[in-house]
């Protein structure tokens, strides 16, 4: 998010400065203190981005800089003497920036800042009419902006002849009568901008204009509004048994020439598919389909003669960039047929479309171990997704074996319900299908071939999806017993135009607690923003959400939270993956807590020596009263990576009348058989048995999660959270603070000592 280069206003005159240096606590003779620049600060414009520092030179490291007031909308940092936009109002400003160093010696010196208006287009629609074949100038207008400003067409269709001309003058001699729609877009020297659609009768050589619709494109006349760009096309398929000599359709060749036949009709720019046995088979069906390439599943656990699922793509729409398996952790829960990744840049459309494509093949067969296999698979699924990809344009298709309004399994609930209740982030573009009674496979009843699409990619879905039922003889002896499913996206350049920038807190500030901070944007031809903030980079919370854009501005009271690695988001509220992230941490800063983790044990040591199997009751996370008064914990919560972001409850919830006095810890252990007995101030976790679960928040395995404890109002006490390439590196390791006892104490791994203190008195 760099940012944007302003020009100065020639015009504009810096205020008489007057610089005054006090010896402020400094006894030292002969010394210098800091000065600020004589400079002239760039103008501004309401709503565009702007970042000024004012850097001192001389005095002692660190300086300090204050200013009297802050014009609309601006932001300033008294660690580096940043000033930052963008502005809310039009006017004058003089601004006085103070600077004092280590020793006392401080400057001050007055800055002018002029804030121009948002530039408006003034003129309106129709234009004037004008005969083909007529000579024609015509000169747009606007007013507020910081000149000079510059024209540019921005969309639709001018007549073939005219020009516009940088300086707002459309002129030439216009061919083709016809009613013409454009749109126009201004911008001011510091980059904000202004668009209207405007309308240019141009009449036949007799004054008639000719019937139809705008032309809106260059030459093709509409029905009264953009020509809607080609859809893109997304298939799954299950071929059953492809490329096996043993199992399924016995004629291979004809198999073959019937798959071809089938993907070559429908023409889709990816195609996922499922059951394929031979790579022989998968290579021959990709070369003898005109303008496809492909992807198929190789590696662990994909065995030569296993069942594996692929990816077809047209090379001419379609870019691919990287494809791996995932979710191996979980190969088990997948029937050891886990997902395949492919990573895509669609390519037909104004700008490039980032999509990740899916293809997965669930656990066959409703019997109880099936069943719960499926919802395991699920739940890796669900996480991998809330973690790896929340904000990107996914899809996720293939063979579900099972179906998303109720199980196969009956009377159960659909295994993927999970999704299904989380509509705010996934969308099941199959369920509609499965609801109205239709079937994707032969012989069964049931709709178990799906496509789930993240609520990014779903914002271009163009309804309906489509169960095909191709017109082959004996299809499901010769061919498959599932049937193809189609969905469709416009990915028109009209949905790409839309963009938000965040602008502070850009990375470099620290916030303390209590007080309020300008959270500022920009945004095009979005309504709605919501933001969202987090400590860690790992879990993000909601912060406001329904904000009108426009306004560019939000009043944040900084809540009572601690931490280094604090970023902002500001996203679309109809389309997250329109957003922008803070280009750095910025600091959260509070009075050291009273109260605060100690340690906390993520990956205990197997049950039995020797063994393979932790003991996951020995989890616990330890907490510490440093005084010097009694503080009730009634109410409080501790929260791994997955139950903070909200997606579960708590995963331990202090009861009433827990009270942790000075000088005491407070251990939580996982489960009810590692609390020492008689224990005072030690419990289990009380989240119905699911214990605390340290190592699967963010990484399914061990691999990594964070720790939270949450104050009965909702605001972090404290956290910490971690990350670490193998399972098991830190097995019997816990997390402690160093020196041990100290809330301003780093993090180490060393061997847990929940149960004594340091000295090895008990709490």
């Amino acid at each position: 998010m760099a940012s944007r280069s302003l020009r100065a206003l020639a015009s504009l005159v810096l205020v008489t400065s007057v610089v005054t240096l006090a010896a402020c606590g400094s006894g030292e003779p002969g010394s210098t203190g800091p000065v600020l620049p004589q400079v002239t600060l760039p103008a501004a414009t309401v709503g565009a981005a702007y970042e000024k520092v004012l850097t001192a030179t001389g005095g002692t490291p660190p300086l300090t800089y204050t200013v009297d007031q802050v014009p609309p909308g601006f932001s300033f940092y008294g660690d580096t003497g940043r000033l930052v936009g963008p502005a809310t109002t039009a006017g004058e400003w003089t601004l006085t920036v103070s600077v004092r160093d280590a020793k006392g010696l401080q400057s001050s010196r007055g800055y002018a800042l002029r804030v121009w208006s948002t530039p408006v287009i003034t003129t309106m629609s129709p234009l004037p009419a004008v005969k083909e074949g007529s000579a024609y100038t015509f000169t747009f207008g606007a007013t507020g902006g910081a000149q000079p400003l510059t024209w540019s067409q921005a969309g639709g269709a001018i007549p073939n002849g005219l020009t516009l001309t940088e300086d707002g003058v459309l002129t030439g001699t216009p061919r083709g009568p016809a009613l013409y729609e454009f749109t126009v877009r201004v911008k001011d020297a510091n980059g904000a901008l202004a668009e209207a659609v405007l309308q240019l009768p141009v009449q036949t050589s007799s004054g008639e204009l000719p019937d139809g619709g705008p032309v809106t494109d260059g030459g093709t006349q509409t029905d009264g509004g953009t020509q809607p760009t080609a859809t893109f096309k997304v298939g799954n398929w299950n071929i059953e048994w492809f490329g096996s000599t043993t199992e399924g359709p016995t004629d291979e060749a004809l198999q073959l020439a019937n798959a071809k036949a089938v993907i070559a009709d429908a023409g889709p720019e990816v195609m996922g598919v499922a059951e394929i046995v031979s790579e022989e088979a998968f290579n021959s069906l990709k070369n003898g389909l005109s303008g496809y390439d492909g992807v198929l599943a190789s590696g662990w656990p994909y065995g030569l003669t296993d069942q594996k699922v692929g990816v077809l793509y047209k090379t001419d729409s379609v870019q691919l960039v990287s494809s791996s398996v995932v979710l191996t952790e979980c190969a088990q829960d997948f029937a050891y047929r886990p997902p395949l990744r492919v990573n895509l840049k669609v390519l037909n459309t104004a700008t490039a479309v980032d999509l990740t494509v899916m293809v997965l093949h669930m656990k066959a067969y409703a019997d109880p171990d099936s069943y719960a296999r499926r919802q395991a698979a699920a739940y890796c699924l669900k996480n991998y997704l809330d973690t790896s990809l929340p904000t990107q344009n996914v899809m996720v298709l293939g063979d579900w074996n099972d179906d998303v309004d109720a199980s196969i399994y009956t009377p159960y609930a659909s295994p993927y319900v999970d999704f299904v209740q989380d509509p705010a982030r996934y969308k099941f573009l199959t369920q509609a299908l499965s609801e109205s009674g239709a079937r994707s496979t032969v012989s069964n009843s049931q709709f178990i071939d799906h496509q789930l699409a993240t609520n990014e990619l779903a914002a271009y879905y163009v309804p309906p999806t489509e169960v095909i039922k191709p017109s082959i003889v004996s299809y499901k002896a010769t061919t498959s017993d599932h049937y193809p499913i189609f969905s469709r996206f416009n990915f028109g350049s009209a949905a790409q135009t839309r963009s938000v920038r965040l602008t502070a807190p850009n990375g470099g500030e620290t916030l303390q607690a209590g007080k309020t901070f300008s959270i500022t944007w920009t945004s095009s031809n979005v309504a709605q923003v919501d933001l969202t903030y987090t400590l860690d980079g790992t879990v993000w919370r909601s912060l406001a959400s329904g904000l009108a854009a426009s306004s560019g501005r939000y009043t944040w009271t900084v809540p009572s939270e601690s931490s280094t690695s604090a970023k902002v988001r500001v996203a679309d509220s109809s389309r997250t993956d329109v957003s922008d992230v803070s280009d750095g941490v910025f600091t959260l800063t509070r009075p050291v807590p009273q109260v605060f983790i100690n340690e906390y044990l993520p990956q205990p040591n197997p049950a039995v020596p020797g063994g393979t199997t932790p003991d996951y009751d020995q989890q616990f996370v330890e907490i510490y009263n440093a005084g010097p008064t009694s503080v009730d914990l009634s109410d409080w919560t501790i929260h791994d990576a997955k139950t903070y972001s909200g997606l579960e409850a708590a995963r331990h919830t202090f009861v009433p009348g827990t009270v942790l006095p000075a000088g005491k810890g407070y251990v939580v252990y996982s489960g009810a058989s590692a609390v020492p007995a008689g224990a005072q101030y030690a419990t289990y976790a009380n989240n119905n048995g699911y214990g605390l679960r340290l190592d699967r928040g963010i990484n399914q395995g061990g691999a990594g999660d964070a720790v939270y404890l949450v104050r009965a109002d909702g605001t972090v006490q404290d956290s910490h959270s971690y990350q670490v390439p193998g399972v098991d590196v830190y097995q019997g390791y816990s997390f402690n603070r160093s020196p041990d006892l100290s809330a301003t104490g780093n993090w180490s791994y060393t061997n847990p000592t929940p149960r004594t203190r340091t000295d090895g008195s008990p709490f």
